[in-house]
Protein backbone atom coordinates (compact mmCIF):
# COMPACT_ATOMS: atom_id res chain seq x y z
CA UNK A 1 0.00 0.00 0.00
CA UNK A 2 1.39 3.21 -1.36
CA UNK A 3 1.95 6.18 1.68
CA UNK A 4 1.44 9.03 -0.33
CA UNK A 5 -1.27 10.59 1.62
CA UNK A 6 0.65 10.14 4.36
CA UNK A 7 1.79 12.98 7.05
CA UNK A 8 4.91 11.41 7.45
CA UNK A 9 6.69 14.61 8.98
CA UNK A 10 4.35 14.28 12.29
CA UNK A 11 5.60 9.79 12.34
CA UNK A 12 6.82 8.09 14.94
CA UNK A 13 10.40 7.13 15.28
CA UNK A 14 11.13 6.28 11.98
CA UNK A 15 9.69 8.38 9.16
CA UNK A 16 11.00 6.49 6.14
CA UNK A 17 8.22 3.89 7.41
CA UNK A 18 5.89 6.09 8.46
CA UNK A 19 3.80 3.22 10.08
CA UNK A 20 0.31 4.84 11.51
CA UNK A 21 3.10 7.12 13.15
CA UNK A 22 0.97 9.86 12.15
CA UNK A 23 0.35 11.88 15.04
CA UNK A 24 -1.60 14.40 14.02
CA UNK A 25 -4.06 11.68 12.95
CA UNK A 26 -4.65 14.49 9.77
CA UNK A 27 -4.60 11.30 7.09
CA UNK A 28 -4.76 7.21 6.79
CA UNK A 29 -1.11 5.91 7.55
CA UNK A 30 -0.27 2.51 6.31
CA UNK A 31 2.42 0.05 7.62
CA UNK A 32 5.05 -0.29 4.39
CA UNK A 33 7.69 -2.65 5.78
CA UNK A 34 6.38 -5.75 5.04
CA UNK A 35 9.52 -7.85 5.02
CA UNK A 36 8.49 -9.35 8.52
CA UNK A 37 6.25 -12.30 8.61
CA UNK A 38 4.07 -13.76 5.94
CA UNK A 39 1.15 -11.22 7.13
CA UNK A 40 -0.21 -9.05 4.22
CA UNK A 41 0.60 -5.02 4.19
CA UNK A 42 -2.51 -3.92 4.72
CA UNK A 43 -3.43 -6.51 8.28
CA UNK A 44 -0.11 -5.28 10.30
CA UNK A 45 -1.17 -2.59 12.79
CA UNK A 46 1.62 -0.63 15.20
CA UNK A 47 -0.07 -1.10 18.41
CA UNK A 48 1.17 2.08 19.71
CA UNK A 49 -1.00 3.75 16.95
CA UNK A 50 -4.27 1.74 17.91
CA UNK A 51 -6.56 2.50 20.69
CA UNK A 52 -9.68 0.86 22.08
CA UNK A 53 -12.31 2.54 20.61
CA UNK A 54 -15.16 0.55 23.05
CA UNK A 55 -16.81 1.87 26.68
CA UNK A 56 -14.63 1.88 29.63
CA UNK A 57 -14.85 -1.15 31.88
CA UNK A 58 -13.82 -2.63 34.72
CA UNK A 59 -13.79 -6.27 35.66
CA UNK A 60 -12.65 -7.55 38.84
CA UNK A 61 -13.52 -6.26 42.74
CA UNK A 62 -11.07 -4.04 44.96
CA UNK A 63 -7.28 -4.77 44.95
CA UNK A 64 -7.83 -7.49 41.67
CA UNK A 65 -9.44 -4.74 39.38
CA UNK A 66 -8.68 -4.65 36.00
CA UNK A 67 -9.33 -1.11 34.30
CA UNK A 68 -9.48 -0.57 30.04
CA UNK A 69 -10.45 2.64 29.21
CA UNK A 70 -12.10 3.93 25.88
CA UNK A 71 -8.96 5.85 23.75
CA UNK A 72 -6.38 3.39 25.96
CA UNK A 73 -3.61 2.21 23.60
CA UNK A 74 -3.35 -1.05 22.38
CA UNK A 75 0.08 -1.38 23.26
CA UNK A 76 -0.49 -0.48 27.31
CA UNK A 77 -3.14 -3.10 26.86
CA UNK A 78 -1.41 -5.45 25.86
CA UNK A 79 1.59 -4.98 28.74
CA UNK A 80 -1.66 -4.92 31.43
CA UNK A 81 -2.43 -8.66 30.43
CA UNK A 82 0.91 -9.74 30.16
CA UNK A 83 1.54 -8.13 33.56
CA UNK A 84 -1.68 -10.49 34.29
CA UNK A 85 -0.16 -13.51 33.31
CA UNK A 86 2.99 -13.07 34.91
CA UNK A 87 1.60 -11.43 37.70
CA UNK A 88 -2.00 -13.27 38.18
CA UNK A 89 -4.58 -10.45 38.50
CA UNK A 90 -3.97 -8.92 42.50
CA UNK A 91 -1.91 -6.41 44.59
CA UNK A 92 0.83 -6.49 41.62
CA UNK A 93 -1.44 -4.59 38.97
CA UNK A 94 -4.49 -3.58 40.35
CA UNK A 95 -5.93 -0.59 38.98
CA UNK A 96 -6.71 0.65 42.58
CA UNK A 97 -3.63 0.16 44.46
CA UNK A 98 0.14 0.65 43.79
CA UNK A 99 1.28 -0.68 40.80
CA UNK A 100 4.43 -0.62 38.48
CA UNK A 101 3.44 1.47 35.14
CA UNK A 102 2.09 0.58 31.97
CA UNK A 103 2.13 1.06 28.54
CA UNK A 104 6.15 1.49 28.58
CA UNK A 105 8.05 2.32 25.44
CA UNK A 106 11.27 3.73 24.31
CA UNK A 107 11.53 6.32 21.80
CA UNK A 108 13.99 8.79 20.51
CA UNK A 109 16.59 6.31 20.16
CA UNK A 110 19.72 7.59 19.64
CA UNK A 111 23.47 5.97 19.23
CA UNK A 112 23.86 6.65 23.04
CA UNK A 113 20.67 7.95 24.65
CA UNK A 114 17.21 6.84 24.55
CA UNK A 115 13.95 8.10 26.14
CA UNK A 116 11.63 5.87 28.11
CA UNK A 117 7.88 6.69 27.92
CA UNK A 118 5.47 5.13 30.58
CA UNK A 119 1.76 5.80 32.00
CA UNK A 120 -0.78 4.07 33.56
CA UNK A 121 1.16 5.66 37.23
CA UNK A 122 -0.74 4.43 40.62
CA UNK A 123 -2.46 7.09 42.21
CA UNK A 124 -0.80 5.44 45.10
CA UNK A 125 2.44 5.48 44.25
CA UNK A 126 4.90 8.27 45.87
CA UNK A 127 6.66 8.20 42.24
CA UNK A 128 8.55 6.25 39.27
CA UNK A 129 12.39 4.94 39.19
CA UNK A 130 14.04 3.93 35.37
CA UNK A 131 16.79 1.43 35.68
CA UNK A 132 18.54 0.51 32.69
CA UNK A 133 21.43 -2.80 31.72
CA UNK A 134 22.42 -4.21 28.94
CA UNK A 135 20.81 -7.44 27.65
CA UNK A 136 23.87 -9.02 27.59
CA UNK A 137 26.82 -8.94 29.70
CA UNK A 138 25.10 -8.12 31.83
CA UNK A 139 26.44 -5.71 34.91
CA UNK A 140 23.08 -5.46 37.06
CA UNK A 141 20.08 -2.46 36.84
CA UNK A 142 21.90 1.04 37.34
CA UNK A 143 19.23 3.92 38.95
CA UNK A 144 18.74 6.41 35.95
CA UNK A 145 16.78 8.95 37.53
CA UNK A 146 18.28 9.99 41.32
CA UNK A 147 15.11 10.81 42.65
CA UNK A 148 11.81 9.30 42.22
CA UNK A 149 10.14 11.10 39.47
CA UNK A 150 7.05 12.24 40.94
CA UNK A 151 3.47 11.52 39.54
CA UNK A 152 3.12 13.51 36.96
CA UNK A 153 6.10 13.12 35.01
CA UNK A 154 6.04 10.24 32.47
CA UNK A 155 9.66 10.78 30.47
CA UNK A 156 13.21 10.30 31.63
CA UNK A 157 15.88 10.19 28.81
CA UNK A 158 18.41 7.76 29.69
CA UNK A 159 22.03 8.95 28.65
CA UNK A 160 25.90 8.00 28.37
CA UNK A 161 24.82 4.20 26.50
CA UNK A 162 27.30 2.87 23.98
CA UNK A 163 26.44 2.86 20.36
CA UNK A 164 24.73 -0.65 18.84
CA UNK A 165 24.31 -2.16 22.08
CA UNK A 166 21.24 -3.64 22.60
CA UNK A 167 19.80 -2.61 26.16
CA UNK A 168 16.38 -3.30 28.96
CA UNK A 169 14.32 -0.78 30.61
CA UNK A 170 12.07 -0.79 33.87
CA UNK A 171 9.99 1.43 35.14
CA UNK A 172 8.90 0.60 38.58
CA UNK A 173 7.00 2.65 41.35
CA UNK A 174 9.19 3.69 44.24
CA UNK A 175 7.65 1.51 46.38
CA UNK A 176 7.02 -1.58 44.67
CA UNK A 177 4.66 -4.17 45.37
CA UNK A 178 6.39 -7.08 47.03
CA UNK A 179 6.94 -10.20 44.69
CA UNK A 180 5.67 -8.25 41.37
CA UNK A 181 7.32 -8.91 38.51
CA UNK A 182 8.53 -5.48 36.66
CA UNK A 183 8.20 -5.67 32.44
CA UNK A 184 11.30 -5.28 30.61
CA UNK A 185 11.18 -3.05 27.80
CA UNK A 186 13.89 -4.08 25.19
CA UNK A 187 15.62 -1.87 22.29
CA UNK A 188 19.17 -1.40 20.85
CA UNK A 189 20.76 2.04 20.46
CA UNK A 190 21.88 3.17 16.75
CA UNK A 191 25.54 2.82 15.60
CA UNK A 192 27.40 5.56 15.49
Amino acid sequence: MATANCNCSKCNDNPSRCGCGDKAKTNPCTYTDCTVGSERCGDVQDAACVTYGGQSFTIGQANALLAIDSGERLDSIIQKFANMIANNLGACNSDDVNHNPFNVYITNIKSDEATVVWNGVSNTSSGTNVYVDTQSSSSGWTLVNPNPAPLTTFTQKITGLTANTAYKVKVETSSPPSGCKVMEVLFKTLAS
